[in-house]
C-alpha cells in the first residue's frame, strides 16, 4: 500500500520520539485496506497465515496484515501501511487498531510488500529509504503478477540506515535467507499467482498458508490418526493371540500332568 506521505519528517529513534509530550488530542484512526487484485490479496492472506500459524506458539510476537504502522507522536500522517509486518517482543492482540511506534519503543521487524501496478515503482524507488528510516530490520517485495518487478522476489536488510539486498543462497534456486524470522524464502507460483513460500531451515519443511496446505496438513493427521488406530488393533490382536497361546499351553501342561504316574512310596 501507499503511503500517506513521500517524504519523511526528522525522526531520530522510537524511544526519542516517545519521550515527547503528547501534542493535545490526536486520533489515530484505523486503516482501511483494499486489494489491488485477487492476486494480490491472496498472496497478501497466504503469507500473513503462514507466518502466524508458524508462531502461533509465542505469545510475544504480532504477525499483522494491513496494520497502520504511526511512527511521529501528534502527525496522524506520519504513517505506512505494509501488507504485512512482524514485529518480536510485542503481544499479538486482536483487538489492535493501529501500530504506534512510540507506545511499543520499536519499529517492525519484518515489512512484507506484496506489489501492485499502482504502487510497484514507489515500492521499489522509495519503501526501503522509508522503513530504513523508522528502524525496520528488514523489508521484502513480491510481485504477484510477475511482470512487475526484475525478480519476483526480493529482500533487503537494514542495517544503520543502509539497505543491502538479500543474496540467493548458492544452489538453492533463488532460495533467500531471512534472518530476523530464521526462515528461508522463495517465490512459487499457485494459480496464476506468484506467492510466497516459507521453508524452516532446520527441517526442510514448507509452507505458505494455503487452503490446499492446510488439507494437506489435515489429511496427514487423519492419516497419522488411522495408522495410530491401525497400530492399537493389531497389538490388541498380537495380545489376545498371546493369551489364546498361553491358555493352550497351560491346559496342554494340565493335561500332561493328569497323566504322569504317582512317585512311588519307600519301604
Amino acid at each position: 500500500m501507499a503511503s500517506i506521505e513521500t517524504e519523511l519528517p526528522a525522526l531520530t529513534s522510537p524511544g526519542a520520539t516517545a519521550l515527547a509530550p503528547e501534542p493535545g488530542e490526536v486520533e489515530y484512526p484505523e486503516g482501511n485496506w483494499i486489494a489491488q487484485s485477487v492476486g494480490h490479496g491472496n498472496a497478501v492472506q497466504q503469507a500473513t497465515t503462514a507466518l502466524r500459524h508458524y508462531f502461533r506458539e509465542r505469545a510475544d510476537v504480532l504477525v499483522a496484515m494491513e496494520l497502520l504502522v504511526y511512527y511521529q507522536r501528534g502527525n496522524r500522517k506520519a504513517q505506512l501501511q505494509p501488507d504485512l509486518q512482524v514485529v518480536f517482543g510485542v503481544e499479538y492482540s486482536a483487538d489492535r487498531g493501529s501500530y504506534r511506534i512510540w507506545e511499543e519503543g520499536k519499529a517492525p521487524d519484518f515489512v512484507l510488500e506484496v506489489a501492485s501496478p499502482s504502487t510497484a515503482e514507489h515500492d521499489a524507488e522509495h519503501r526501503a529509504r522509508e522503513y530504513s528510516r523508522i528502524g525496520v530490520r528488514e523489508y521484502w517485495r513480491l510481485d504477484p503478477a510477475g511482470t512487475l518487478m526484475e525478480t519476483p522476489l526480493e529482500g533487503y536488510e537494514i542495517n544503520a540506515g543502509q539497505s543491502q539486498p538479500v543474496r540467493p543462497a548458492a544452489g538453492r534456486g533463488g532460495v533467500l535467507r531471512s534472518r530476523v524470522l530464521g526462515l528461508d524464502l522463495r517465490s512459487e507460483r499457485q494459480a496464476g499467482t506468484t506467492v510466497l513460500v516459507f521453508i524452516d531451515p532446520d527441517t526442510g519443511e514448507e509452507f505458505d498458508g494455503s487452503l490446499e496446505a492446510a488439507e494437506r496438513d489435515k489429511q496427514e493427521l487423519q492419516q497419522r490418526v488411522r495408522a495410530a488406530e491401525q497400530d492399537k488393533q493389531e497389538l490388541r490382536q498380537r495380545a489376545i493371540q498371546a493369551e489364546e497361546r498361553a491358555q493352550a499351553l497351560e491346559k496342554r501342561l494340565r493335561s500332561l500332568t493328569a497323566h504322569d504316574p504317582p512317585p512311588e512310596r519307600g519301604p
